[in-house]
Formats: structure tokens, sequence, C-alpha cells
């Protein structure tokens, strides 16, 4: 009994030593001791021989390399997905004068709908001294595309026998289209003003014509059928007359009710698109006359662009040393998170790009350079808070979650002055010839990217290093304390 006595004071003041000891314990120590050492570290490794937790982490980074390689994908070739811009690639000017002392801003602006509806992507119009100026990247270049966009515009239906020009008639009746009806020759029975929408439809599975599908408002759709109803019993013609030059003269052989009709035609797609789209957007105020059309050479050249290669290549060097010598190996995991970072926006903006919102220029990648290293900047100050707090003696789990809702307030204004910004500008503010600025996409885009590379690559590289490699060598790592503050 006695000897039992003392055992227990004997052990007493060592266990209250001990537990002393683990409350005075600070920075890695700590956190080493809170997510469990020895028998309860080897309790928490799982059947397959990964610490607890580690599925998850592995499993968001195979979910940012599975993003990474959709970028990739997405912006893959390069030249094809994101250099079509004039800046990289070159292009054509077209430059028209009107016929009159219309308003071409107004013009300018209906030419580059027209172009957008037509498929035509990364056009610039602009207006100035008495000109409106078309230019088209290389890739993108089409002089069909640009002559049926900037013509007026005007679609009427004109009924055969209201034309008085006897050799235009016979030319007709004959099967020929493309006549020219003069002004003061024709009466149309339906104007543009009454055609509501229309759209370019393959006339068949196999063959490369188009034809229309043309809708009109009710005071249209009356007059139509009334029309088509004294034509059929004679199998009369009506003529779809784009600009004053006949497209379509197809024979009626019943009234058509209901204010919609296709129309079989033998013209080309880009020549069908053209007339939906100046029927979609409005005729122009006046008559553009081609005045010239010339070559424009690329802004960057290829020795340019490989010289910015090289000159980042440098700056991406110097940024991985710099984060080895203030972070440790812990600027790996910074430097993970802004190749994903990167490669998301490139990505996006790549996606962006191939549907012709995002136009490629200097001005738009300087943008995304500038708002992706922003946007990393922010990373970093969320990265060095938790080292911080590991340095601390919070476990890394807790530091990673603490960090993040402290920083909330801070990373959410950022985050949101970039991405309300970059949209307000891209909607708010033309710029070179383009509706919109599309560099300001590049803020938006890089905030989810920023977000993802966050969540998907640096947030899990940072708690599967502290499942082990922090464990054994924290000054590697740069989360031990200094000399000082372990004394």
């Amino acid at each position: 009994m006695a000897d039992n006595k003392t055992q227990a004071r004997t052990d007493g003041p060592d266990k209250d030593e001990k537990a002393e000891r683990n409350e005075r314990a600070t920075g890695v120590s700590r956190w080493k001791k809170e997510e469990g050492g020895g028998k309860r570290r080897r309790r928490t490794r799982s059947r397959r021989g990964l610490p607890k937790g580690a599925g998850t982490q592995i499993f968001a980074l195979v979910v940012a390399l599975a993003l990474v390689a959709c970028a990739v994908a997405a912006a893959w070739p390069p030249a094809e997905r994101l250099g079509w811009g004039t800046d990289f690639a070159g292009g054509t000017s077209y430059t028209y004068v009107a016929d009159s002392d219309a308003d071409l801003s107004s013009a300018a602006g209906t030419v580059r709908s027209r172009l957008e509806r037509m498929g035509v992507a990364g056009a610039s119009v602009t207006a100035g001294d008495g000109t409106l100026t078309v230019k088209l990247p290389a890739s993108h270049d089409d002089a069909s595309a640009v002559e049926e966009a900037t013509g007026v515009g005007t679609l009427e239906l004109v009924r055969l026998d209201a034309v008085s020009d006897a050799d235009a008639i016979a030319r007709i009746q004959s099967g020929s289209t493309d006549v020219r009806l003069e002004e003061g020759t024709y009466e149309p029975f339906i104007e543009s003003s009454q055609i509501t929408s229309a759209a370019a439809l393959p006339t068949s599975s196999t063959s490369a014509s188009y034809g229309l599908s043309l809708s009109f408002d009710s005071e249209g759709a009356a007059t139509f059928e009334e029309v088509t109803a004294e034509l059929a019993p004679v199998y009369g013609q009506i003529l779809i007359v784009s600009d004053g030059t006949v497209v379509a003269a197809p024979q009626v052989s019943q009234a058509i009710p209901g204010g919609q009709v296709s129309v079989s035609a033998g013209l080309t797609q880009q020549e069908a698109a053209g007339i939906a789209a100046a029927v979609e957007t409005g005729a122009l105020p006046c008559a553009l006359t081609q005045q010239s059309s010339e070559a424009v050479a690329p802004v960057v050249d290829s020795a340019q662009f490989l010289q910015a290669v090289v000159v980042a290549g440098v700056v991406v060097l110097a940024l991985l040393v710099a984060l080895l010598v203030w972070m440790r190996l812990l600027g790996l995991v910074a430097w993970a998170g802004l190749a994903a970072l990167c490669f998301f926006e490139v990505g996006g903006l790549a996606l962006l790009s191939g549907e012709g919102v995002f136009v490629p220029s200097v001005t738009s990648y300087l943008a995304a350079a500038v708002a992706a290293l922003v946007v990393f900047a922010a990373c970093l100050y969320y990265l060095a808070g938790v080292r911080s707090r590991m340095r601390a003696g919070t476990s890394a789990r807790d530091a990673v979650r603490v960090t993040l809702r402290a920083q909330a307030r801070e990373l959410a204004v950022v985050a949101s002055v970039l991405a309300v910004g970059g949209t307000l500008l891209y909607f708010f503010y033309s710029f070179g010839g383009y509706p919109t600025f599309s560099s300001g996409l590049c803020l938006p885009v890089a905030v989810v990217s920023g977000a993802l590379s966050v969540l998907l690559v640096t947030v899990p590289l940072v708690r599967l290093a502290a499942l082990g490699p922090m464990r054994s060598h924290p000054g590697a790592w740069g989360v031990s304390r200094s000399d000082a503050d372990e004394r």
C-alpha cells in the first residue's frame, strides 16, 4: 500500500511537468502534437497506407490537373484559338465612303453587329473623316462577308406583274437571278419595316445553296396572304429584292397564311446570312462604296513575340527563385498555384475568344498579365497568413481554414473590385473600333482562375505537405519558428 502511494506521489509531479511542457509548446511542435504523433499518428493511417485526409486533397489535385488539361485543349493551337487578332496575325483593312452626310458612327455599329451575326470574329469597325473602316484578322478575312455587311440592307417583296422593266421581267422569267431593278421600275407590297425576322436556311442536306425564312408583322402577314391568294391561281411569281437586286423569284401555288414563309434560293451561306443579318440589324442610314482595301501588318511579329516569351520566362524563373528564398519549399506551392492560375486564365480566355467575345490584342494580353499578377499577390497574401499561423502553432488544417476566414473580407473586396470593374469596362467602354473593351474580361476570368488555383492546388498541397514532409523537415518548408522564438 505504501509502495502504491509512493508511486502515485512520484508520478504526479512528472505528469504535471509534462502537461506544462505541452502547454508551453509552440510552433511546429504544437501542431505536430495537435495533429497527432507517435501511436496516434499511426492510428490515423488508412488501410491504403495514406494519412487520414490525404484522399480528399489528392482528389482536388486530380480535378485541378483535369481542368489544366481542358484549358490546354481549349487554347491549342494558340495561333488558331488566341492568335487571330490583327495585332498578331495581321489582316486586311477595307475603307468605305458614304454617298451622303449620314451618321457614320451609327453605320459602323450596324456593320459591326452584322459581321458578328454572320460569324466573323475579331472585326474592328471605325468611322471618322467621312470614311468607314473595317479591319479583319487574317484568319477571319472574308471580302464577301464585308461586302454583304456594308450593303444598305433593304429587303422587299415585289409582285412580278408590278415590275415595269420589260427586259428585267424577261430575264427573271427565263430563270435568271441577280437581276438589278432600277428605282422607280417596281412597287413593293412588303417593305423592310414589315419584316420582323429573317434567317438563312440550307436548301437541302446535300446542297450548298441557301434560302431564307421570313416572318412578317400583322399588317405584312395579312398583305402577304392576300397577294399569294391572288397569284396562286395563275402561278404568279414573287420577287425577293435585296438592295434593288432580285435574289429569288419563287412561284406561288397556294395562299400562305400565318405571316411566315420559307423561300428557296440559290444563295451562298454568306449571302443568305448577310441578308438575314441586315434584316435583324436594320438598314444603314446611307449607301457605302468601297474606296480601297489594303493589307494590315501585325503589330507584334514573330521575333518580337519570341522576345516576349524569353522575357516572360526570365521573370517566371526570377519569381520562382524569390519564392524559394522567401518561403523555402512552400514557395513551390505558391509557384504551382501561379502556374495553375495562368493555365485556367488562358483556357478561359481561349473559350471566350472562340465565341468572338474576347479579342486577342497587345492590350488584352497586358491586361491579362496584370490581372494574373494582382490575383497572385492576393493568393500570396493568403499563403503567407497560413504560414504565419502554422509557425505560431496552429495545425495546417486549422491554419488554412482560419486564415481564409480572417482574410475573407480583404480577399472579397479585391475579387469584387476586379470582377465588377472588369465587367463594367467590358460592357460600357469601347476600344479600337470594337463594340466593347474585351480586355476587361481578363479581370473576372483572373478572379475565377485564382479562386480555383487556391481551392484546388494551393490548399491541397499545403495540407498534403503538413501530413508528412513538413513534419520531417519544417525548416525546409519555411514553417519552423526562428531560434529566438524557440528559446
